[in-house]
């Protein structure tokens, strides 16, 4: 009887190191509380008084339940140590845990199968060489699991956010019950069941395999979704934050060309008194701040009127041929995201060139069949920005640029492209002109 103990404690003493080895394997991108190393061995303490009552349990009631209860037990290990040693969301750790799991079973099925190709019995051998070369049976059989966890990992663990979007919640919770159901009803009865009939234990190892790869698929699936929504909140915040600058931005300008109209109805008056010199300083300044832009786009006006501002300041030229009006069924926030990114970015790579005349910006807007194009051309140095990328020191708030305007060109069902040659950068803009527009 103590012979069968020990022997049911090594036997399933691999099935758990799998576990756990998998799930810690998932584990390792996430924030990791204090003293982790101290976590991790009470965690494994409390896994192997798990695991040796489930083994106890198993001997003294030999079922089909308890044989289920048992790896329900096994399973719960990789979760049991993400609490005691990660500090994340509880649906994080939902689906880590349903990859590891599923990377276990697929690495246990590829190994049943791989055992079956070599024309070994599984029921009664689970070596590929003979009994005196152990040390390399056992090399196998950890190589073989590690060839199917690392590639896994790689592809699927390595960037598992601490975050999960809560529109994903439920998609988590469902997952990971039917990982439970799926994954551990149909190894158990395929356990149970394995000296009755071999092929049918295959079969059943085929099955394991081929939904373990579901699993993690969905997993994919899930982390994918969870970014979106993610991305997408950005995105809005983005945006509602861009029109209220907008909003600012047009009252300053109005006031600004009131007070500029005002001047110089005020400066017919005092002409006399001033001399030409004057005269023509003062109303060249005024001209300088006073907006005489008119594109049939409101939006563009007030983008182009403040861009020009700064840009005269710094010897940047930006001249623009536009038909605004093929613009107006895009939203106000919209046009000012497009174009104030647009610009932003081409102002900050002009800044960088000492040619005083390649310090230039060309925007030009037109109708071109059923579509609206928008293309902005400037000079640049080194090479092209990745979108996402920026050179400012707050890469938290900065760096959203191009992928707003990608997303803004999509929301319509238009495309951005960039076109680069001969130090010249051309941002273009296609979006679909909508029926009655």
């Amino acid at each position: 009887m103590r012979y069968e103990y020990i022997l049911q404690l090594v036997v399933n003493l691999t099935v758990s190191l799998q576990l756990i080895v998998s799930g810690l394997l998932f584990l390792h991108p996430l924030k990791k509380r204090t003293r982790f190393p101290l976590r991790l061995i009470l965690s494994l303490c409390c896994c192997a008084l798990i695991y040796t009552a489930a083994v106890w349990m198993r001997m003294r009631h030999p079922t089909l339940t308890t044989r289920f209860a048992m790896r329900l037990m096994q399973f719960s290990m990789p979760l049991l140590i993400s609490f005691f040693t990660c500090d994340c969301q509880l649906f994080v750790r939902l689906k880590v845990w349903c990859a590891g799991i599923g990377a276990m079973e697929a690495g246990s099925a590829v190994y049943s199968l791989l055992l079956a190709a070599l024309g070994v019995d599984e029921r009664t051998n689970i070596h590929v060489f003979p009994p005196d070369v152990q040390w390399l049976n056992w090399a196998v059989y950890v190589l073989v699991r590690l060839a199917v966890y690392f590639p896994l990992y790689w592809y699927l663990g390595r960037k598992m956010p601490e975050q999960q979007h809560k529109k994903i919640h439920k998609a988590t919770v469902a997952l990971a019950i039917g990982c439970l159901l799926f994954l551990t009803v149909p190894d158990c009865v395929s356990q149970e069941y394995k000296a009755v009939s071999y092929p049918l234990f295959l079969t059943n190892r085929l099955y394991l395999l081929a939904l373990s790869v579901f699993v993690l698929a969905i997993c994919t699936s899930i982390e994918f979704h969870s970014r979106v929504q993610v991305d997408m909140e950005i995105m809005d915040q983005v945006l509602h934050e861009e029109r209220k600058q907008y909003q600012r931005m047009k009252e300053n300008m109005d006031i600004i060309n009131m007070r500029c109209h005002d001047l110089r109805h005020q400066l017919d008056h005092v002409a006399g008194r001033l001399t030409d010199q004057e005269v023509e300083t003062l109303r060249g300044a005024m001209d300088f701040y006073d907006s005489n832009i008119k594109t049939g786009c409101e939006v563009l006006d007030v983008v182009l009127h403040t861009s020009q501002l700064s840009a005269r300041e710094e010897g940047i030229e930006i001249t623009c041929m536009a038909d605004g009006a093929c613009l107006n069924f895009i939203r106000t926030r919209h046009l000012y995201s497009l174009f104030s990114n647009a610009l932003g970015n081409a102002l900050e790579a002009v800044r960088k060139l000492s040619d005083p005349a390649k310090r230039t910006i060309g925007i030009s807007v037109e109708r071109r069949g059923r579509n609206a194009v928008i293309e902005v051309t400037n000079y640049f140095e080194g090479a092209a920005p990745a979108e996402g990328s920026t050179t400012k020191d707050d890469r938290h708030r900065h760096g959203f640029g191009t992928m707003s305007m990608r997303y803004i060109a999509e929301s319509y069902g238009g495309t951005t492209r960039v076109q680069t040659g001969s130090g010249l950068y051309m941002l273009v803009i296609t979006i679909p002109i909508p029926e009655g527009a």
